[in-house]
């Protein structure tokens, strides 16, 4: 074969493997392998669900540009260049949207390099591009949207640290702008949730007397960014099913009967509650009085919404939910050492499935929640007898919960979230305690209170959902004055106070039967569990972010009980954490084994003192010398057995630390230890192969 044929031959041979690389890479376009822990190159469920839902209803193609400044971005600071890991990673999500979409959605990618076309496009987007020099030059990291007839939304800047939730901000921004018609809820609370002074004259008068105005929880502005949200008086008389769509009731503090029953014929004609109670509530400061101050000891943080949980099932008590293996460690004083408080509970890592009800969309794909100072439900019937199996999961009780329940009209109560088996209701008085019982000034003195904690019987409820027809709190209708009489400040909750001998009585017929309705109420025993104290925190860059999944929780109920699900999917995608666990063992099993000592040890040092002190008050009277000597002779003893106890709690902590470090040290050496003794067996092996191969 002649050369002429040889090289016409390698040329063939090239454009038949050039074009059936072509082929190839045309057919295996669409196929995607994600092998990432949680799937995160992968679209969830609901952005799929969004995604058909658009061609179903042959929405118009939606634009979607990625303002992304590299060539700015290259004179910058090694931080800043990281962004362009998480900027990779949103090129993949968003041609995964471009490829599910089947035309809906297009999308580009630009780099606005300063004094461009492009940047003047980033601003006219009114994006948020961050001053890096004094050239004026502007580093742009944001989404653009924009309809074919001309609708716009942006998300301004891309944080790396919020790469969990981009998926869900990027759906939530294509159904506003598909679907701009939003739901109303109407939000009832005791609490200042929207701000202390909205009106700016009222704030300048605040702040021109000292005071600074309450600000808005960020559970409620992430609320007004899905939904039309409006306002409900804590003393309204009416709630329209044909006004609102959904019902949010927070820290119902005092309500009056009038309140009650329209939230009562609300729920009973067929709508739907997500409400949060709570028998101690940090956000509800006690009133100052400095000429008594020792009623703010008395006052009582608390809510209810009796009577309707009670006629409905779910009656919250007014003790406080404990359990030592949820409890956060944390220091309760700016110089202590950390310390289990059994009434702050962590739910999550190898936990999550016992208390939670996974098979449930409000919690699936979530990993953190927390609660503080919660209450504890009662579910009637069924339900309760459904959580009473410690062995089962969350799930499974929740499984045996959800037959009907005849005697209220076939309501079925689910297990929502709930603590370990270890669980178990605390009571505390409001001030001190009496009869050596607890009180609110025992909440900061953990010891304390882990000496009075005793395992239940069976996990204690901290969330629930009840479904069906609901039995009406007012079978026979309401009665109540037209001017409620003013409650005094201090007057303990649950009390209700007659009307005054001259008022109007209205009458509130009872809803008839024919205009009753199938509805939903979601019960939450902590209304802390939305405060920006518990589901936030601020970075040290002072950005404000979530501290657990507390918020996705409240997005969620609201997203299930309003029917829409598909951004209800997106939120509960599941990120990527992998926590060490094994510490977390070692000190739970570690406490658990020394609780019953520490507890004697702490009992012992008490009576120690006590007698201490009495001894203390004999010297100072008049007795004989003898006596005087013998008594501090005791008194002596007394102190040496005070040390003595608390050398051995010290020794207690010591021991747990050990144990900690041992395993520290195990893990380290697994990790990092067995390289350089792989490294050395080798050498050794490779110099005896050596000498054997010499000789």
């Amino acid at each position: 074969m002649s050369w002429k044929s040889r090289g016409l031959t390698l040329a063939l041979l090239g454009l038949i493997a050039l074009f059936s690389l072509h082929l190839i890479d045309r057919w295996l376009s669409s196929v995607r392998v994600d092998l990432t822990d949680g799937d995160l190159y992968s679209l969830s469920e609901g952005s799929a669900a969004l995604l058909e839902r658009m061609g179903e209803e042959g929405t118009k193609p939606v634009d979607v540009t990625l303002f992304f400044s590299e060539t700015t971005g290259k004179t910058l600071p090694k931080f800043v260049k990281d962004f362009i890991a998480y900027e990779r990673y949103l090129r993949s999500l968003l041609g995964e949207y471009e490829r599910r979409s089947d035309g809906r959605i297009r999308v580009r990618f630009v780099d606005p390099v300063p004094d461009s076309d492009e940047a003047e496009e980033a601003a006219e987007f009114g994006l948020d591009g961050k001053l890096i020099n004094q050239n004026g030059d502007l580093f742009y990291f944001g989404l653009a949207f924009e309809t074919e007839t001309g609708s716009r939304e942006v998300i301004d800047f891309l944080w790396p640290n919020e790469q969990a939730t981009v998926e869900y901000e990027i759906s939530r921004t294509l159904h506003q702008l598909v679907w701009p018609e939003k739901k109303k809820v109407g939000v009832l609370s005791s609490l200042e949730i929207f701000g202390g002074a909205q009106d700016p004259f009222m704030a300048q008068m605040m702040a021109a007397q000292g005071r600074q105005p309450a600000q808005k929880w960020i559970a409620v502005e992430l609320l007004e960014q899905l939904y039309e949200v409006e306002p409900i008086d804590a003393d309204a008389d009416t709630i329209s099913s044909d006004e609102i769509d959904l019902l949010v009731v927070i820290h119902p503090k005092d309500l009056p009967t009038r309140t009650l029953s329209a939230i009562d014929e609300y729920v009973v004609r067929g709508g739907s509650a997500l409400v949060f109670v709570d028998p101690y509530s940090i956000e509800d400061p006690p009133p100052q009085d400095p000429q008594q101050p020792w009623l703010a000891m008395q006052y009582e943080p608390s809510s209810d919404l009796d009577p309707l949980l009670e006629a409905w099932g779910a009656a919250v008590g007014g003790g406080f939910a404990v359990d030592l293996d949820l409890a956060v460690r944390r220091p309760v004083s700016a110089r202590g050492a950390a310390e289990a408080v059994i009434y702050d509970l962590a739910l999550g890592g190898e936990q999550w499935e016992e208390t939670v009800d996974t098979s449930s969309p409000i919690l699936q794909g979530l990993a953190d929640l927390r609660f503080l100072l919660a209450g504890t439900i009662e579910l009637a019937d069924d339900a309760a007898a459904g959580s009473d199996a410690a062995s089962q999961s969350a799930s499974a009780a929740t499984e045996a919960a959800r037959s009907p329940s005849p005697g209220d009209g076939g309501l079925r109560r689910e297990v929502l979230i709930r603590t370990t088996s270890a669980g178990a209701e605390l009571q505390v008085e409001p001030g001190f305690a009496s009869d050596g019982g607890l009180g609110y000034t025992d909440l900061n003195d953990p010891a304390k209170l882990r000496d009075s904690y005793r395992p239940g019987e069976r996990p204690v409820v901290l969330a629930a959902l009840v479904r069906g027809r609901f039995p009406s709190a007012y079978p026979d209708g309401a009665e109540y004055p037209s001017e409620e009489p003013e409650r005094p400040p201090n007057l303990p909750p649950g009390i209700e106070l007659p009307p005054p001998p001259d008022a109007e009585m209205i009458t509130r017929p009872p809803v008839p039967e024919e205009e009753r309705g199938e509805g939903a109420v979601m019960v939450f025993a902590d209304a802390d569990f939305l405060s920006d104290q518990i589901a936030f925190v601020s970075n040290p860059f002072g950005l404000v972010q979530a501290a657990n999944d507390n918020h996705r929780v409240f997005l969620n109920a609201i997203d299930f009980l309003l029917g829409d699900r598909d951004l209800m999917a997106i939120r509960a995608a599941k990120e990527l954490d992998r926590p060490f666990e094994k510490f977390d063992e070692i000190e739970a099993e570690a406490e658990k084994e020394t609780l019953d000592r520490e507890r004697q040890i702490r009992a012992d040092i008490e009576q120690f003192q006590e007698e201490l002190r009495a001894k203390q008050s004999e010297i100072t009277s008049r007795n004989a010398a003898l006596f005087q000597k013998n008594l501090q002779d005791e008194v002596d003893q007394l102190n040496e057995r005070i040390v003595e106890a608390n050398r051995e709690l010290r020794e207690i902590r010591k021991g747990r630390r050990e144990a900690i470090e041992r395993q520290e040290s195990l893990v380290r050496f697994s990790v990092m230890g067995w390289m350089p003794l792989v490294l050395l067996a080798l050498g050794v092996w490779l110099a005896y192969r050596r000498r054997q191969a010499a000789s």
